[in-house]
């Protein structure tokens, strides 16, 4: 909001200063300096305004993650939230089942159906196909997977994507060892897996 108030401020007295010189070619840099200075400004407001709506509804993502897991704390499911690792930032939700298996979720809102072709993930708009725009979303988690196993000491975390929005149209949920899964399906699909 500071942006676009800045970008508002520069404008007009982009405008005063105009009026004040307008005879004098002073006047025509300060009006093309002012509005590309206002137009920068209300750019990066709207850069900051977009990246501030991913983060909320990222955090709603998780949340609703967190309350169909529940049901696996109640089954003495150990589950961990935003984990730090190194070269990942965080893992969103680290699980350790009963019977000693891993699993690591990344949780994503992304809208569409998501589909598998030729071993990349992608996602469908009616007859659009499109790809993700954060790059290769199985190598990060992949990656998070990884760098679980060599912080906890164990042999082997299950890599999983976990899509809030949308459906999922892979079968088996599985793409290059990465479980696949829509918030509707995650407790049954860990569930199966861990059997």
């Amino acid at each position: 909001m500071i942006r676009y108030f800045l970008a508002a401020g520069v404008a007009i007295a982009t405008l005063w200063l105009f009026i004040f010189y307008s005879t004098s070619s002073i006047g025509v840099l300060f009006l093309f300096a002012g509005f590309g200075g206002s137009y920068y400004l209300y750019r990066t407001g709207k850069y900051f305004d977009k990246r501030a709506l991913d983060a909320q509804r990222g955090a709603k993502a998780e949340t609703d993650v967190a309350d169909i897991l529940d049901v696996l704390e109640l089954q003495k499911w150990r589950i961990e939230y935003n984990l730090r690792i190194k070269r990942w930032g965080d893992a969103d939700i680290v699980l350790h089942s009963p019977k000693d298996n891993w699993y690591v979720i990344d949780v994503k809102s992304h809208g569409g159906t998501k589909i598998s072709e030729r071993g990349r993930l992608r996602r469908r708009y009616g007859k659009k196909i499109h790809d993700f725009r954060e790059g290769d979303l199985l190598y990060k988690v992949k990656g998070q997977a990884k760098e679980v196993r060599l912080l906890k000491g164990i042999k082997w975390v299950t890599a999983m994507l976990c899509f809030t929005r949308g459906g999922v149209d892979i079968s088996n949920n599985e793409v290059n060892g990465v479980y696949v899964v829509s918030l509707g399906n995650l407790v049954d699909t860990l569930l199966r897996l861990d059997k």
